[in-house]
Formats: structure tokens, sequence, C-alpha cells
């Protein structure tokens, strides 16, 4: 029998499983650049306790690890499926964390304004979203709920248009019986007529092919997805991120540390409101 076509998204529970190894250091990466970027006297006032968001936070992993830490930790996500599984598994955090359902563009109404010290969105995750207009969206509602001297970490995968070759991700992870293995091809956007304005909606679209095994005593199950992540090179994202609200504040790699970052290649945006600089 062929593999299922779905979206593997939809399967909350070996989603967590594939991806939950390895959180705990990823946070303690987003906790550095908070004491780095989040303003000191913030800090002392609120005896080192901060408040994070994370948009499309899927399972809520990351806020699980937050949430263990002191933290308090809110997310959204427009799955539904999803939501109930993170909510379920933040239940015993109590008013720590919490987690509601709600899409990129339109999140803020669920929030007081100016309640976020830091907003982060990991590995391409922004990517989905298709357009400049969802985009620029999204930062202004990254912006109102951002306190003054908070900011947005943006996990990105810049391109070199015509210079990336297909590449190839093998992903695993385990729990009780049932494991999980994951090979993810990627086709990198073409960037006709050079990847600027000309080169049209497919010129930005990086095609991602995901095969899953999934192993328990029961059998084997496969499942097959395809999807579409929008490309960037490093002129075309900051292009829009200065039609937005938000500015670039600094570029880090994971480990917090400074980056010159060198397309294509992977980095972590820090973003601060322009009124946060006065600009």
């Amino acid at each position: 029998m062929p593999p299922a076509q779905q979206d593997f998204y939809a399967d909350p529970a070996i989603y967590d499983i594939l991806h939950t190894p390895g959180t705990a250091e990823e946070v303690d990466a987003l906790l550095a650049l908070c004491r780095r970027f989040v303003p000191r006297s913030k800090r002392q006032r609120a005896t080192r306790t901060l408040t994070l968001l994370e948009p499309a936070c899927g399972t809520g992993r990351y806020l699980r690890v937050l949430a263990s830490r002191g933290h308090r930790a809110i997310g959204f996500d427009r799955e539904g499926v999803m939501v109930e599984y993170a909510a379920r598994r933040l239940e015993r955090f109590g008013p720590l964390a919490s987690v509601f359902q709600a899409d990129f563009e339109t999140f803020a109404d669920h929030l007081p304004p100016a309640s976020i010290d830091v907003a982060f969105t990991p590995i391409n995750s922004l990517r989905h979203l298709q357009t400049d207009r969802a985009m620029l969206a999204h930062f202004g509602q990254v912006a109102r709920v951002l306190r003054p001297g908070g900011f947005y970490a943006v996990g990105l995968s810049i391109t070199a248009y015509g210079v990336e070759e297909p590449s190839e991700d093998v992903w695993e992870g385990a729990r009780g019986t049932c494991r999980v293995r994951q090979v993810v091809q990627y086709l990198p956007a073409p960037g006709r007529h050079g990847g600027g304005a000309g080169g049209g909606a497919d010129a930005r679209s990086e095609r991602v092919i995901s095969h899953m095994t999934i192993f328990t005593p029961r059998g084997v199950r496969e499942i097959d997805s395809t999807y579409s992540l929008r490309a960037y090179d490093l002129a075309q994202w900051r292009s829009l991120v200065d039609r937005s609200p938000l500015r670039i504040e600094a570029v880090v790699d994971e480990q917090g540390e400074d980056l010159a970052l060198a397309p294509p290649g992977y980095g972590v945006f820090v973003l601060e409101a322009r009124a946060a600089r006065g600009l």
C-alpha cells in the first residue's frame, strides 16, 4: 500500500515526538538573547521573569520548557488539533502557560497591547506566509503586542537564487514504543529574473517534500506530504522589514552569537519596534 497523502502537521502527537528533542537547548539560546536584548531595568523589575509569545506554536514544546523555568509562556496556532494538544500538555503549569487558536495576521486581538517582552518564531515558520501583504500584516500585529524594549526573534533561511542545490534533512524521534523518522527534501526556489520583483510567485517558492515513517508495535505507517515555503534573498528580506513597524537590531546564530550572514544560510533576526529606538 502506498504512503498516505496528508499533512503530517495534523497529527500532533507524532509531530511532538519528532520535534521535541533538542528543545531545551534551543530555549537556552533564546533566553541568552533575552539577557542580551531585554533592557536590564525590565529584568530587574520583573525578577528576570519574562512574558514570551510564540506564533505558530504547534504542540507547545517551547512553551513547556519556558514555563518550567518560571517564565510566562503564551502561544497560538491556526490548527485546532495543535492548540488542543498543546493546551493539555500545558495544564500542569497553570497560569504560567496558555495557548489559543489564531493566525499570523489577526492574533493581536487576543492579547493586551504592549504585553509581550519577547516574541519568537524559529526554524522558518514565517516562510509559510506567501505574500508581502501577509508578512507586513503579521509584523503590524507583533508591533502592537510588544512592550517597549521588547524584541521579536525570527529564525529564517536566506536564499541565494541560482546557487542553492536540492538538499535533504533526516529527523528522528522516539517516545515509549513509538519511533518516527522523517526524510525531508528541499527543492530551492528558482528565482527567475534574478529572484526580484519580476520573478512571480513560483520564483519565490521553495518546494518541501516530506516522507515520514512511524514505527509502533502495531506495525509501520507511512505519510507523504508536500508544501511550499516563500524564499527571501537578503535584499528582499531587508526591504520587507524596512516597510514594516519593525527594524533589524541584530543577526545572530543559533547559539545567540553575532553572525555575518552569508547567503545561503540560516540566521536569527532580532527585530525591534522602531519606536523602541526612537526611529
